[in-house]
């Protein structure tokens, strides 16, 4: 293949591309290979091949940057970068490179500093006016370090992009905890050129685990993740693709609203998503394939972009939330800090709900001081705790893991001896559903918990009313976990 517009080579068919890719991935392997044998040089890690949008209005944000990258084991040291575009005329143009590097036909040089570890150069590209679909060139470059030998290279750069797109999911009925279903993943390239190798990951955020784990997929601590290769898989302009056997999920047992997400990409196109960070083992069962889909994609709806498909999975359970209050005791006029809240005794973790503590003051109190955040004002967020009915009565709400006591501080003023006693009612809703849709609490008796107070003189101070020992949500619980409030609260909003 050459780079000049008069006798340049089309490549849209798909044997003829790939049969260039293959000479690319071995051009390079070459290139910096003959001095892989000497240490001291640094490492090529140049992807094989580009791809040059003709569409850049709608590409992603650096599908425009083919990083020149290297990889470099000892002291710093300055490296001259000598680029020929000669064989790209016609197919791309580099409008820019970073760092001050000023592109220019038919070669330019460029100064970088290789570092201990990496160093890499940017060059900014666009299509050639006039390129088609699958016209292609070699773009040439060496590096040449001070002291240390040169490195050779070279790049097959290809007008058009592949785009794959994956099947949104749709609608998913309730499911059962632990029990399992399939999840029909489809692969469209809505691209102008064949996709020629396919990263595919597949996601549950922790909320499902796979069933099945296959030789040429790498899967997350936990197995709640997957990564999977198809190296020798084409997938041409138009076709569609589908993953078999269908991965298979299963809900588990702390999960309330499950969540999956799903996406495929091209090699070497600059983008994919990568399993949560930590520790990852490769699968064991027959590999997952991918093979043409038979039904021809007939009214199947695909996402409008490259980002994953991401697909709410409502699961049957239930999680019982226990109201937590408080007891003052003092004269009228004096104040009191108490804490109120929820324990979330499970099984599920409703990390896509919320629980609302409803406090209800007692009628002999006022609030003179109520939960407050200032790093909420700053994030422009609402505060925790809601007042309505004037003061009294606060709504507040917050995420409880399983087993998790989470607390909210107030301050009251014993206001005159009324000794009727507040309350504490707590209930879990989901958050993505329209109307707010209570979750199950399967056991409704500890919903609601009193927020007593006894004044020298009234009723439950003279021993004739009911004092704190009478309910079993008392002052010495709130006491032991009070502290946790800020941190617990805090920690919820950071994610950790």
């Amino acid at each position: 293949m050459t780079g000049t517009r008069g006798d340049r080579h089309r490549t849209c068919q798909l044997l003829t591309l790939s049969l260039a890719v293959i000479a690319a991935v071995a051009t390079t392997a070459v290139g910096p290979g003959a001095t892989f044998a000497d240490k001291r040089a640094p490492r090529d890690l140049t992807p094989p091949y580009y791809y040059a949008s003709l569409h850049p209005e709608t590409a992603w944000a650096g599908a425009n940057v083919l990083p020149l990258e290297f990889d470099h084991s000892g002291p710093d040291t300055e490296a001259e970068l000598t680029v020929d575009v000669g064989g790209i005329e016609g197919v791309a143009d580099i409008t820019g490179g970073a760092d001050g590097c000023r592109p220019a036909k038919p070669e330019f040089s460029c100064s970088i500093r290789l570092s201990d570890d990496w160093a890499r150069q940017e060059l900014i590209f666009e299509a050639a006016a006039g390129a088609r679909a699958g016209d292609s060139g070699v773009l040439r470059y060496s590096l040449k370090p001070a002291g240390l030998p040169a490195v050779k290279g070279s790049v097959t750069v290809v007008a058009g992009r592949p785009e794959l797109r994956v099947n949104t999911g749709g609608r998913v009925g309730v499911k059962a905890v632990g029990k399992s279903f399939d999840a029909p993943v489809l692969i469209r390239n809505e691209g102008d050129v064949p996709a020629l190798g396919v990263d595919l990951v597949l996601d549950a955020d922790g909320t499902m685990d796979l069933d099945r784990r296959h030789s040429n997929c790498r899967y997350a601590a936990g197995g709640s993740a997957m990564h999977c290769r198809f190296p020798d898989v084409e997938i041409a302009p138009g076709e569609t693709f589908r993953v078999a056997p269908d991965p298979r999920v299963k809900p588990r047992r702390s999960a309330l609203d499950a969540r999956l997400s799903y996406g495929a990409w091209a090699f070497h196109t600059g983008f994919r998503r990568d399993l949560p960070p930590g520790r990852t083992t490769r699968g064991t069962a027959a590999p997952l394939s991918l093979a043409r889909d038979p039904g021809g994609d007939a009214g199947v709806e695909f996402t409008p972009t490259f980002d994953p498909a991401d697909v709410t999975v409502p699961v049957r359970n239930s999680a019982d939330v226990e109201a937590i209050g408080d007891f003052l005791h003092g004269a009228v006029g004096t104040e009191h800090r108490i804490s109120i809240g929820f324990r979330n005794n499970g099984p599920a973790d409703p990390d896509t709900a919320e629980t609302r503590a409803v406090f209800t003051v007692p009628p002999g109190a006022e609030v003179v001081k109520a939960p407050y955040d200032p790093e909420l004002d700053e994030e422009m967020l609402p505060q925790l705790c809601k007042k309505e009915d004037e003061g009294r009565t606060y709504v507040c709400t917050s995420h409880g893991a399983v087993g998790e006591q989470v607390f909210f501080d107030f301050t009251l003023r014993i206001m005159n001896k009324d000794d009727r006693p507040g309350s504490v009612a707590a209930s879990t809703m989901l958050l993505n559903t329209q109307d707010g849709v209570r979750v199950r609490d399967p056991e409704p008796a500890n919903d609601q918990a009193p927020v007593r107070m006894a004044v020298p003189g009234s009723h439950a101070a003279d021993g004739s009313g009911l004092g704190p020992a009478a309910w079993g949500t008392g002052a010495a619980v709130t006491s032991a976990a009070a502290a946790a409030l800020v941190v617990t609260l805090r920690r919820r909003r950071n994610g950790e």
